[in-house]
């Protein structure tokens, strides 16, 4: 029976089925790819059951006809080693599945250290307070929902004391507008609608706060608008500042670069119109909330594109919203304010990273990038130069060069780190050598058995 059993594996017919099976998943994941994306492919096929039995199969396989040559020869080893080479790499491939890290680090210009790195997972996680600051997180679930969708008969609930949150539905591929609205309830930051053109452009946007104590921002041009929150006055910009005065009523201050001083200041009305002195802009106020909240309207692709994010419909206290990836809802309940938040999963990189410096080299005659590096510190004040082909290796990662950001004025506000640690890399390493070994070992016997029949001949 054993020997039936080990013949059924080492036949040829089950090797054809398994390469063959073999083919069709990695033919399905390379379409799946160029379709969609690398993450999708991963999650659907390279990580799908079917591909970790048929890979299962593969080695039983490798295997049987290793033990049906059995007893072993000298002329077994090109072919042994060979077998065994690729059963190490597939073993490699499945550590590096299981326990590898593939993330990314966002260094930002300001030099601020970073510890954690971003993974392409996902987590929910809900905070709670009882006076929305100072949130402490209750719970952490990690979920995939490109690989397990929330189904319509069956939501995705979650509860904590006095909270009940169902998440309805996931959205893969979900290109989200931004919709704001007065807050009637709940400690909420404010919003602020605005225009600021001149007779060649024109930028209509929102600042929001999310919450009372958050400062937001955004570069327009030759200047920088900020609303709300702790601030204090970079004399290398130009700025615009809106505050509530203590009228509670919105003011504004207009601040030239190299001056602490605001220019001109005053108060702010829906409909007012401010002159400034940057290149003919002029500043139009279009609606004002006190207390804001955001919330999104969310189209359905079928196709991730450069603007898609997933997102999730939820309901809670009645009413129905969406929830994206990398924002959160939050929610009032009679005793607590509740943040539940759809987030990349974070881990800790193990030592701290900052940017020292970065450079950037465009192609001659235009703004595109030639090449770009980074200038870190780690670890302590260690120093190293990191560019587009020249990682940094430590403490098992490698950091790469991926990409960075820029301010709409063609200036660099971060610069993007590729994270990769890899622990099945020394058994693939290994793997191939020994497969190597076994095909050296192959030519060498043959030249043998060649050798000794010419040799037989010429006696």
């Amino acid at each position: 029976m054993f020997r039936q059993v080990l013949r059924f594996f080492a036949s040829l017919r089950l090797a054809v089925v398994i390469i063959a099976a073999l083919a069709v998943l990695i033919s399905i994941g390379t379409f799946v790819e160029s379709r969609f994306d690398a993450w999708t492919a991963k999650n659907l096929i390279y990580n799908s059951p079917w591909m970790y039995a048929t890979l299962g199969l593969l080695v039983a396989s490798l295997l049987a006809v290793i033990a049906d040559r059995w007893p072993w020869k000298p002329r077994h080893a090109p072919f042994i080693l060979a077998h065994v080479g690729i059963i190490i790499i597939i073993y490699g491939s499945l550590l590096t599945q299981l326990y590898g890290v593939d993330g990314t680090l966002r260094l930002p210009r300001s030099g601020e250290a970073v510890r954690d790195i971003v993974l392409q997972e996902t987590v929910l996680n809900v905070y709670r307070s009882r006076t929305g600051e100072n949130y402490e997180l209750v719970t952490s679930l990690d979920v995939n929902f490109l690989k397990k969708p929330i189904q319509d008969d069956k939501p995705f609930l979650i509860r904590a004391k006095d909270l009940n949150f169902e998440l309805l539905e996931s959205i893969p591929y979900g290109q989200a507008e931004v919709q704001i609205e007065n807050a009637p309830e709940g400690p909420s930051g404010s919003a602020l609608r605005y225009q600021l053109s001149n007779a060649n452009v024109s930028e209509v946007d929102w600042l929001l706060q999310r919450n009372p104590f958050e400062r937001a921002e955004k570069q327009v041009g030759p200047v920088l608008l900020s609303l709300g929150g702790l601030w204090q006055r970079t004399p290398e910009i130009n700025e615009i500042r809106f505050f509530e005065n203590e009228q509670k009523t919105l003011s504004y201050a207009l601040y030239s670069k190299e001056n602490l001083q605001p220019y001109q200041q005053g108060t702010l009305k829906e409909g007012d119109l401010v002159r400034t002195k940057w290149m003919g802009l002029e500043l139009k106020a279009l609606r004002y909330f006190k207390k804001a909240i955001q919330k999104y309207d969310i189209k359905r692709l079928e196709y991730p594109t450069p603007t898609t994010r997933p997102a999730l419909r939820a309901r809670y206290n009645g009413h129905e919203s969406y929830l994206i990836l990398n924002d959160y809802i939050k929610v009032f309940t009679e005793k607590w304010v509740y943040l539940i938040a759809y987030q990349n999963k974070k881990i800790p990189l193990g030592f701290d990273i900052s940017l020292r410096n970065f450079q950037k080299t465009d192609y001659p005659g235009s703004k595109k990038a030639q090449s770009y590096q980074s200038e870190v510190s780690y670890d302590n004040g260690v120093q190293a130069l990191i560019s587009m082909n020249e990682p940094l290796k430590y403490k098992d990662y490698y950091l790469y060069q991926a990409s960075f950001e820029e301010t709409p004025m063609g200036l660099a506000s971060a610069s993007i780190l590729s994270v990769n640690r890899d622990p099945g890399r020394p058994w693939k390493y290994f793997g191939s050598l020994v497969m190597c070994l076994g095909v050296i070992l192959l030519f060498y016997y043959r030249k043998t058995k060649s050798s000794d029949k010419t040799q037989s001949v010429s006696i």
